[in-house]
């Protein structure tokens, strides 16, 4: 073992000391100056002739410290020769590839760079750009298995009456193949019975990417059984449905255009806003005449009714559903709406703020090829087989991918934790502080 003599100042840093020299033998020392040489001077690698102490050379890293290398020379040929120092550079490359592992894990949390420089300021201070650069050189070095087994279903339940007794139907649909993976009828639908139908045909140990509304008790449910396994994507179609319902049927043109601005976070809605808002500035000429404002209204809501309808019906005829937005689009329009959010009632607030606590949730289709957004295909199932029953900051597309490499890797588990705390990185360099 690494000789290390100690004086009075860095006689509490022995721990320290000893996890940094640890893997060198009995040859090497660790002088009351600092220096670290070999005890014995090696042979020169020219002239094979025994080598003297020579002094020594310092290694400085700003901000956590320096350590000094001794050095050796040949009393033959004069060739000098320093001591290895790697041991050094491994050290700043564990304190550093945990601050890349840290980097990673604020940005799947869509910290921006300017605010984890911020962050950084209190730990270690590092500048936006240089974290970028490391950022996607981490990002350009990862690859992520992709699960081509990855199922992919939807999940729904129905509430049929059996006479005058409630049931409850609990659906799993295929999505890919749209067959139907079980249709069970049940007395109620408390979480173990949920449970307990998932598990009967789902495989747990399985990935599974599942499809469901907004009901508060599926995450938990949904995390228990499937755990690191679940993709949990929420039904974008549930979620205008949710926004339609946060405005008043009889709306102004004011607030139609809010809402159609929401419903355009995940769906192309564009013509429509474009058309409201030529409607608002009309609208302007006529609204201090409160009879001439009432009669331009109804022509105005008629004219946007068949407006809308017209779209439909040419979606319908090409056989074209309502497109989707891009992430980038999506986050652009949601952003956009953050901005004023103090402007809007308070249920519009709340439905944004929602919006933003389950944003992964809501996107979650983006990340797997060929995964639903919606649960469409069950709400059609369920129409067909019983219709008498009544019953949702990038700026480049390589952001954008690595946003999508990130959460895959979340999901995966890939996502490191940290095998030693920034705290105890440092305390490694404290022998070594200027």
């Amino acid at each position: 073992m690494v000789t290390i003599n100690l004086t009075l100042n860095n006689f509490s840093e022995l721990p320290s000391l000893l996890d940094v020299f640890g893997c060198f033998g009995n040859d090497y020392e660790y002088t009351t100056q600092g220096i670290f040489r070999r005890k014995i001077p090696p042979a020169c690698s020219i002239c094979s002739t025994p080598m003297v102490h020579n002094g020594y050379n310092p290694h400085t890293k700003q901000g956590l410290g320096e350590i000094i290398i001794g050095r050796y020379k040949c009393s033959n040929c004069g060739s000098t020769h320093e001591e290895d120092h790697s041991f050094w550079e491994d050290l700043k490359a564990l304190l550093y590839d945990s601050f890349n592992d840290f980097f990673k894990l604020l940005r799947y949390h869509n910290v921006s760079y300017e605010g984890i420089s911020d962050i950084m300021d209190f730990i270690y201070p590092r500048s936006r750009s240089t974290i970028l650069r490391a950022f996607y050189k981490e990002m350009e070095q990862e690859t992520v298995p992709f699960s081509e087994n990855i199922h992919m279903v939807h999940y729904d339940e129905q509430h049929p009456k059996e006479g005058r007794c409630q049931k409850y139907r609990l659906t799993l649909l295929d999505a890919k193949t749209q067959t139907t993976i079980a249709d069970d009828l049940f007395d109620d639908k408390s979480p173990e019975t949920i449970k307990e139908f998932l598990r009967k045909n789902l495989d747990a140990s399985e990935p599974v990417f599942i499809v469901t509304d907004f009901d508060k008790r599926y995450p938990d449910i949904l995390k228990e059984i499937f755990g690191d396994k679940l993709v949990h994507q929420y039904c974008l179609m549930h979620l205008n449905k949710l926004i339609v319902s946060d405005f008043p049927k009889n709306t102004t043109i004011e607030q139609e255009l809010l809402k159609y601005r929401l419903l355009n976070i995940f769906y192309n809605r564009e013509n429509e806003i474009k058309f409201l808002e030529e409607l608002q500035s009309e609208e302007l000429n006529v609204i201090n005449n409160e009879e001439k404002h009432q009669e331009w209204s109804k022509k105005a809501k008629k004219e946007f009714n068949q407006f809308r309808r017209k779209l439909k019906l040419e979606r319908r005829r090409k056989k074209e559903n309502l497109p989707l937005n891009s992430l980038e689009k999506a986050k652009h329009n949601f952003d956009k709406l953050m901005e004023n959010i103090r402007t809007y009632d308070q249920t519009i607030q709340k439905r944004l703020w929602m919006i933003n606590k389950h944003w992964l949730n809501l996107t979650l289709f983006h990340y797997l090829p060929g995964a639903p957004a919606t649960n469409n295909p069950i709400e059609s199932y369920y129409s067909k087989s019983l219709k008498t029953d009544n019953k949702k900051q990038f700026r480049t597309d390589k952001g954008i991918g690595n946003q999508i490499k990130l959460t895959q890797m979340r999901r995966l588990n890939l996502l490191k934790k940290p095998q030693k705390s920034f705290l105890e990185l440092f305390r490694l360099f404290n022998p070594f502080k200027l």
